[in-house]
This record gives structure tokens, sequence and C-alpha cells, in this order.
């Protein structure tokens, strides 16, 4: 994995993910991400999980549906 896969893991919100060798361990300060089947997750209700806006695909709080310009 290369340091975009990184950097794309700190924008979903995985802030304490960190490469070690050549694997990456994802980590979560708020919760205890995982990864299932090389999927990244958050446990439920984490407060650090992201998803795309579904007006512009900017990353929101998994809470909101909208970013502040599109709605």
């Amino acid at each position: 994995m290369t340091s975009a896969a990184l950097d794309l893991l700190w924008l979903l919100g995985f802030d304490l993910s960190a490469k070690h060798g050549k694997q990456i361990h994802v980590s979560c300060s708020q919760c205890q991400a995982l990864a299932v089947q090389g999927v990244a997750v958050h446990e439920r209700g984490c407060p650090n999980n992201k998803r795309e806006c579904r007006g512009c695909n900017e990353l929101v709080s998994r809470y909101q549906d909208y970013c502040q310009d599109c709605s």
C-alpha cells in the first residue's frame, strides 16, 4: 500500500492509522477500528466516521447528509 492509501484512511477518520513495514495498521482515536476483509470500518456510533456529501461528494460526518455548501 502507498502513502495515498494512508492519506485516505486519515481523511475517513482513521486518525491513528500508521504504516509498519509493508502493512498499514488501521486505528481510530475514538473507537476500536478494524479491517473486515480488507475494508476499514469504525465501530457503530464513532464520531470520527465519515461519508460523502450527497450533493458534492465532500467528506462530512456520518450524521450529515449534506455539507455546508450544499445544504
